[in-house]
């Protein structure tokens, strides 16, 4: 996480973290399972954690064929 933005105006305070490939595995492994009393915040997190890290998996499976075809 080596960008991080902070909109600090009134009615719009919120950050922005750009989060690598590798940590969105990490960060799922260290939030998951969900506790019970979890915030509506956390579950929505974990819920984008795993639909980025699902869509980085399509991603790498399709460098992978790219690769493969370029070889023959």
């Amino acid at each position: 996480m080596d960008r991080i933005y902070v909109n600090r105006n009134h009615g719009e305070r919120r950050i922005h973290i750009e989060i690598d490939e590798a940590e969105v595995a990490d960060l799922l492994d260290d939030l998951c399972p969900l506790r019970a009393d979890a915030f509506a915040a956390t579950t929505r997190l974990i819920a984008i954690l795993e639909n980025a890290h699902c869509e980085f998996r399509e991603a790498r499976q399709g460098d992978a064929r790219r690769a493969d075809v370029s070889r023959t």
